[in-house]
């Protein structure tokens, strides 16, 4: 969390409680969206974006997925909660941030969603105001060491501007019998033995959704001063039944 993030929050926690509650319908409408996803049943071949694309798996997963849903089913966010109604959702942007070594560096986020109807609130810049998903596939319990990854990421970088105390992951399942369960229970095992990252509240499983039993929340400390904690939404999806050779 920047010191501004961190100075907020302390403020003003009326406020904070508005930010989380426009995170939390996003992670909502995540979830509505990959119910349509699957009543739709799209197949994604491995052969065919090795072929005919230039996309590695999971970008053309994410870039599908934000095109033919996210950004197609606004109507739903809107309706659940009006203050979203200009909410937009891109891949790939970049955004500065100086990392451990205190270098300035770029930082390409996956899945960018801004226009989140709060620049009253953090008196900045919508283009500053954002909440992100990072994308990582995962195939195997020993796999999700590339996921824990990015969670070292946003401990460790310090961003030039206005970042949330609140993050987001998705994670691609490919293969059975993989769950949300058995991933989260492997990522906390890795987490505990982590010498870097700082977790204060491992992975937890939350509900947002009456359906879908795949999201888990956990907290963890920044790695440079003020030492702040954030917050991090990990929505498991399978895609067992999409992904085919």
């Amino acid at each position: 969390m920047s010191l501004k993030a961190s100075q907020f929050v302390a403020a003003r926690p009326e406020k904070a409680n508005i930010t989380s509650e426009r995170i939390e319908t996003i992670v909502w409408y995540v979830h509505e969206c990959f119910e349509i996803l699957l009543k739709d049943n799209p197949k994604y071949s491995r052969k065919y974006v090795l072929d005919h694309t230039s996309f590695h798996l999971e970008d053309y997963l994410k870039v599908e997925f934000v095109d033919s849903y996210l950004i197609a089913n606004k109507h739903l966010i809107t309706t659940r909660l009006s203050a979203l109604e200009e909410i937009n959702f891109s891949y790939e942007t970049e955004k500065r941030f100086i990392d451990i070594d205190g270098k300035q560096k770029k930082d390409k986020i996956d899945i960018y969603i801004n226009k989140l109807g709060l620049k009253e609130e953090w008196k900045t810049a919508d283009e500053h105001i954002y909440f992100v998903l990072e994308c990582k596939r995962i195939s195997s319990l020993p796999g999700v060491s590339s996921y824990i990854g990015d969670i070292e990421k946003f401990c460790q970088r310090s961003y030039l501007q206005l970042r949330l105390p609140f993050e987001g992951m998705i994670g691609f399942i490919e293969t059975k019998p993989l769950s949300p369960a058995t991933i989260s229970d492997e990522i906390n095992t890795q987490l505990v033995a982590h010498t870097t990252i700082k977790t204060i509240t491992p992975l937890a499983a939350v509900s947002f959704n009456k359906t879908v039993n795949d999201t888990y929340i956990s907290e963890h400390k920044k790695s440079y001063s003020p030492f702040s904690v954030f917050k991090i939404y990990h929505l498991f999806l399978d895609y067992t039944d999409q992904i085919i050779p």
